[in-house]
């Protein structure tokens, strides 16, 4: 009999990505967090999708980020999109590559 796995998924809306080097420090910090699996980054809208077992919940993944330089709260897609588009790699964020 196979065993059911339960995987849980929060999505955050992350600012201060601008470029593919934001996206691989926001990896690399969430990587680094016990229970996470897979993340997954769309740099245009500034979703960040973690998966695995994350029975620590989302502040854990916020602070670390936080932590990075790269404010982020839970958000649904739905709103992350429309946050995003403010965010540009010659704006005064906090772009790693200025």
């Amino acid at each position: 009999m196979d065993k059911e796995v339960l995987v849980d998924i929060i999505n955050l809306a992350v600012s201060g990505m601008t470029c593919i080097s934001c996206v691989k420090h926001v990896e690399k910090a969430l990587n680094s967090i016990t229970g996470v699996e897979k993340v997954s980054v769309d740099l245009a809208s500034g979703l960040v999708s973690i998966e695995g077992n994350l029975s620590q919940g989302a502040s854990v993944l916020v602070e670390a980020l936080n932590e990075e330089g790269y404010p982020a709260t839970v958000s649904p897609k739905e709103l992350v999109k429309t946050q995003a588009k403010s965010n540009s790699c010659k704006s005064t964020g906090g772009c790693c590559c200025n």
